[in-house]
């Protein structure tokens, strides 16, 4: 994993700058704009619950009864995903600067498996599909390689610590300062080549592991 800087830009600067980018429908653009304090809330939160490890704890949208609930003011989910796939990623429309900087951030490097793979698109952390809210918040849209955001991801979500995958903005420095994973070489035999094998030993002293384990 790899640390990454918060971005320099709010919620507010993606409400504003994907209602520059709706043209011809009215309707979406005026419930988008009445929705930033909506957005706002939601931002709080999402940082709140980030910065103290707990996102796991922020509960999916509920679509038992209604497929496309109202989420956001007056927003349906069908809406807010919308928003971000036709106003806040294409490359033609105004808040795309938003996009490329938080991509840019990243420096070619992929947070996720710390820089193997170059990130080539923006992962949402919580999936837009379950928490639709979130769509557009700069803090839940971290870079990612391919491999890293082609996981299957977008139709799960952490329920619990132990499931919950590190947040490269707001997560402990703990999980990026010290080191976690460390190997054991074993020798092979009869000229057969040796192996090595991966544990994970949490630092001494570590005071930040209660938030990811069950």
């Amino acid at each position: 994993m790899m640390r990454l800087n918060e971005p320099q830009y709010s919620v507010e600067n993606a409400v504003d700058e994907c209602a520059l980018g709706i043209t011809g429908n009215e309707s979406l653009r005026l419930k988008l704009v009445a929705s930033k304090e909506s957005h706002t809330s939601a931002n709080l939160q999402y940082a709140s619950a980030a910065n103290a490890g707990v996102l796991y704890t922020i509960l999916p949208v509920n679509t038992d009864l209604d497929s496309d609930p109202i989420v956001c003011n007056a927003l349906k989910k069908s809406e807010l995903v919308k928003i971000y796939d036709q106003y806040f990623q294409p490359k033609n429309k105004p808040a795309r600067k938003i996009y490329d900087s938080l991509l840019n951030a990243a420096k070619d490097k992929c947070p996720f498996c710390g820089g193997i793979g170059t990130p080539r698109n923006l992962d949402h952390f919580l999936p837009k599909a379950h928490y639709p809210q979130f769509s557009v918040l700069p803090l839940n849209l971290v870079p990612s390689c391919r491999d890293c955001n082609m996981d299957g991801k977008a139709q799960n979500f952490a329920s619990t610590a132990g499931d919950q995958v590190i947040q490269p903005y707001s997560d402990s420095d703990g999980f990026f300062i010290d080191q976690w994973v460390f190997a054991n070489y074993v020798a092979g035999s009869n000229e057969e080549p040796g192996n090595f094998q991966y544990y994970a030993s949490p630092p001494e002293n570590n005071t930040i592991m209660d938030t990811h384990i069950n």
